[in-house]
């Protein structure tokens, strides 16, 4: 069993922490309601699982797994999104074995309070805090990403608990 993050598409039913057996395809099925994708994050290393015939079935867009993704795989940021319910996951192991979602998106998705967004203008840093303080995630990931396509001198951007 690991420890994931289930987004259902819902946005009115509430992120959770859950229990699965990754090594169960049709668990994983049940999840994602059909054969599934995943969708790797750069940092901090994890999956997003989603249903691989969404669009095909048309299941409801996703937007907090979206947004999720477009700010921690940026090369796919306006180029893949998620419908239906998704699954973040920690990333495989060498085996190709699903690991827990890791600790630290555990944390700043379901128990911290309030955000900043900080901004990188330079490659060699430092990172600068946002004056904005956001009491909802998705609204700070929103912002990153918005500030970080908007503005060139904007090189990264990333969430953090405040």
């Amino acid at each position: 069993m690991i420890t994931g993050i289930l987004f259902p598409a819902d946005e009115e039913a509430p992120i959770s922490k859950v229990e699965v057996d990754a090594e169960n395809v049709e668990v994983m099925q049940g999840i994602v309601e059909g054969k599934f994708e995943a969708h790797n994050l750069d940092s901090p290393p994890a999956s997003i699982f989603s249903n691989d015939g969404a669009m095909l079935w048309s299941l409801p867009f996703n937007l907090r797994a979206t947004v999720l993704l477009w700010q921690h795989a940026k090369e796919l940021r306006g180029n893949v999104y998620i419908s239906g319910d998704a699954l973040l996951t920690g990333m495989p192991d060498r085996r190709g074995i699903t690991k827990s979602v890791p600790q630290e998106l555990v944390k700043l998705l379901l128990e911290t309070e309030t955000y900043h967004v900080e901004f990188l203008h330079r490659p060699d840093g430092p990172w600068q805090t946002s004056k904005t303080t956001f009491t909802d995630w998705l609204e700070a990931y929103n912002y990153a990403i918005v500030q970080e396509e908007t503005f060139a001198t904007i090189s990264g951007a990333r969430v953090v608990g405040a």
